[in-house]
């Protein structure tokens, strides 16, 4: 029996999800959108696992399902050994309580009819036996400051802020009912390169006061970089690398990685890569490649990436990567 405080907080097992979009003419069955195929991976207590991949490789299908938000095709979440997508409605009710997210669109996540009183103390409402009502407002008053907003803000609306203080909202309102993993979808794309910088500060800060778990989902390399202890990059619907960051942004194996990383943006001229073009649209995750998903923009890619689907193999301690030719770790 594997000791509590030694197994992941979270650990992903073979999670998939798919749409079917339609009949095949006069044939029983549908094509599906491969959104996410097959995908494992573990989240530590006091872990940041940063995501990223392109739009539309299925990362933000990937933590809407592992919240519930979208029911899976297949695959298991346990969170702490529970099986999130065997919990009965009534259990999930309490499991939401310990995982929360922080959407891509401030604006579109805070209805503009509730004052930021509201926002914040709607999670209360939904679970009375979190705070008592008396202590409410010095609650609300002390997540806003937390987050850099002030006390007299409460009563403002969400039109009324930038962008960037929007987000703080929803950071404050994620906080409230003390969750020990809060999924970050995109939260700073929206949000100018100045104030990208704040927010990820503030939201690792934020973990070291509440020893929180992330997933922090990005299309940019270079945003996920300073907070995340792993990375796992994803292409359509499939994890091709993960690993620690050193791993990843040091010893990347893997094509599609290097052509990320090459194409994000640094600070010294002298660290900048030689730019990997990715030559190319896309697949269909409804019809994807045979074999390697990559080989049809991939600048290695030979006979065997057509006819076989490449493994996460091992290269490091925890570095794995799905690719014919990354060179596998001796012994």
């Amino acid at each position: 029996m594997v000791d509590a405080a030694d197994r992941p907080l979270l650990e992903v097992r073979n999670l998939t999800k798919h749409y079917p979009v339609g009949k095949r003419g006069l044939l029983k069955g549908s094509d599906v959108v491969r959104a996410v195929d097959d995908v494992s991976f573990t989240l530590g207590r006091g872990e940041t696992l940063g995501i990223v991949g392109e739009s539309g490789c299925g990362k933000s299908t990937l933590a809407r399902t592992i919240l519930r938000l979208i029911e899976p095709t297949g695959g298991e979440a346990l969170l702490d050994g529970d099986d999130v997508f065997k919990l009965s409605q009534r259990d999930m009710r309490r499991c939401r309580r310990r995982m929360q997210i922080i959407f891509q669109d401030p604006f579109s996540a805070l209805n503009p009819r509730m004052t930021v009183t509201e926002l914040v103390r709607e999670p209360w409402i939904v679970f009375p036996d979190v705070l008592p009502k008396s202590a409410w407002k010095d609650r609300i008053a002390e997540l806003l400051t937390r987050v850099g907003l002030g006390a007299d803000d409460a009563n403002r609306y969400p039109h009324q802020f930038s962008g960037g203080q929007r987000q703080r909202i929803g950071i404050a309102r994620a906080l409230a009912l003390n969750p020990e993993i809060i999924i970050c979808d995109e939260p700073v794309s929206a949000l100018d390169v100045s104030i990208q910088a704040q927010v990820i500060n503030l939201l690792e800060e934020i973990q070291q006061d509440f020893g929180l778990s992330y997933i922090f989902i990005a299309h940019d390399l270079s945003v996920v970089r300073h907070i995340s202890d792993r990375v796992a990059v994803m292409y359509l619907g499939k994890i091709v690398e993960i690993g620690t960051w050193e791993e990843i942004y040091d010893r990347s194996a893997h094509p599609y990685t290097q052509a990320l990383l090459s194409a994000a943006p640094v600070i010294n001229p002298a660290e900048r890569l030689e730019r990997i073009m990715l030559e190319g649209e896309v697949p269909s995750p409804m019809r994807p490649p045979s074999g390697c998903r990559f080989r049809t923009r991939c600048r290695k890619a030979e006979g065997v990436c057509t006819s076989e689907a490449p493994l996460l193999s091992k290269l490091g301690s925890s570095h794995r990567v799905a690719c014919h030719f990354a060179k596998p770790a001796s012994g």
